[in-house]
């Protein structure tokens, strides 16, 4: 590929096959993202550039601003120049240099992309970016999906020449008749990735020739793979999870010997990461029920008899009764659970009231000899933690009247030659009540 035209087929070809609404594209000034831009221009995509300043560089910051700036007149783009405060954002939120550059340039790019009603923004990350990004992440720690490298397609963000190498690059350029700036920072070593770019790479290269186009093969094969496990993953869901979300943790243990890892593929997009996945396996062989997990994202999961069900905020659902005087013509006792009859005597004194059960609760049951606990009764029930959670009592005073929507104590019976008795209806009930 050592001409103009096999560059901008490939390009031409990625546009071609994922459409072309408008490209925010971002330019720095440097031979990549050159390219990047001269390439989709030649294609006939709508372009708007963008480049960052992040004044960080002084007068070399100013000096990749106007490059950037004359790149585009001679291409005949409309370039848009933003400035950024990076050191306010680090201090306002707590990050480091290398991530308030990479969140404020992509945050800057979305923004424009929907003010200009473009439908993707390009950056210009090559074959050897890719090799780097799979040698930072196996350093780091991954599994399959970070070892892939960056995809072509993440959203709305593009990579148009993740299969093109640097060396095919500047010979584009140079046959083009196109400058191209230096980033003296890029020589540093003081971030990760230039660590990688500049000592690492350069001695496997000297040591294995091929090593790039080996690392690229690498990451094509296991790209392939990733989809492969993603496809998977989707049938386990259909199997192991519910139409509530809730997650049988108990029964992926008992039936996949990679439970581990497919937990973890379920819950990572909930922020959840390997150390809460083995946590959570961990609790579930243990049984030990009404632990709670929060993932990086603030997403809560409540473990329940095996069951990794999510967690709700705030206060527990309120439920609401009416009470009424009606005749005894309408007594219809278990028409709904969601009604309950009592003796007018029931109003004497004491008004009736609503309100959580507590532990140690205990009612006499209407037929049944002696009393129970009420954490008995809702175990028998089998109803979930969470379910537990917004159950309610009908009480006068000390004296559980109503569990409400499940059973009604022995207090208060009706006496059916009454002319009239007291109607309880409730707004709400547990949810396996409904």
């Amino acid at each position: 590929m050592n001409d103009c035209c096999a560059i901008e087929n490939r390009v031409r070809d990625f546009v071609a096959a994922h459409g072309c609404g408008g490209i925010i594209v971002g330019l720095s000034g440097g031979a990549d993202s050159v390219a990047l831009l001269a390439a989709l221009v030649s294609c006939g995509a709508r372009c708007i550039a963008v480049h960052c300043n992040f004044g960080l560089r002084g007068t070399e910051s100013d000096r990749d601003m106007s490059h950037s700036i004359d790149i585009c007149r001679q291409l005949g783009v409309k370039c848009k120049v933003v400035h950024f405060d990076v050191k306010a954002y680090m201090r306002d939120h707590k990050c480091s240099m290398e991530t308030a550059c990479r969140e404020l340039r992509y945050n800057k790019f979305e923004e424009i992309r929907i003010a200009t009603g473009c439908e993707w923004i390009a950056v210009a990350h090559h074959r050897e970016d890719n090799n780097e990004t799979l040698m930072l992440n196996l350093f780091r720690g991954t599994g399959i999906s970070g070892l892939r490298g960056m995809k072509p397609v993440n959203g709305r963000i593009i990579r148009p020449l993740l299969g093109v190498t640097k060396k095919e690059l500047l010979e584009y350029l140079a046959a083009k008749g196109l400058t191209y700036i230096t980033d003296s920072s890029n020589l540093q070593c003081d971030f990760a990735r230039n660590k990688v770019r500049n000592l690492i790479m350069p001695t496997i290269r000297d040591s294995f020739a091929d090593a790039d186009t080996g690392i690229a093969t690498t990451i094509s094969n296991l790209a392939h793979t990733d989809s492969f496990i993603a496809e998977m993953v989707e049938l386990e869901k259909e199997r192991f999870v519910a139409a509530d979300g809730s997650i049988a943790v108990d029964r992926l243990l008992q039936q996949r010997k990679s439970a581990f890892y497919i937990l973890y593929e379920i819950l990572k997009e909930e922020g959840f990461n390997a150390t809460h996945t083995g946590d959570i396996i961990r609790s579930c062989i243990r049984n030990a029920s009404g632990k709670e997990f929060c993932s990086a994202l603030g997403i809560k999961r409540v473990l329940d008899r095996g069951r990794l069900l999510h967690a709700k905020d705030g206060a527990p659902e309120r439920i609401d009764v009416i009470i009424e005087t009606v005749p005894i013509t309408e007594f219809h006792p278990g028409f709904s659970p969601a009604i309950e009859y009592f003796g007018m005597e029931a109003l004497d004194g004491t008004p009736l009231t609503v309100r959580p059960w507590l532990q140690g609760d205990r009612m006499r049951p209407y037929g049944m000899k002696g009393s129970r606990l009420i954490s008995d009764m809702l175990s028998d029930a089998k109803l979930s933690l969470i379910q537990k959670q917004n159950v309610r009592l009908l009480v006068k005073g000390d004296e559980i009247l109503w569990l409400i929507g499940m059973r009604r104590s022995a207090l208060y019976p009706v006496d059916k030659k009454a002319a009239h008795i007291i109607k309880v209806s409730a707004s709400e009930l547990p949810c396996s009540q409904k």
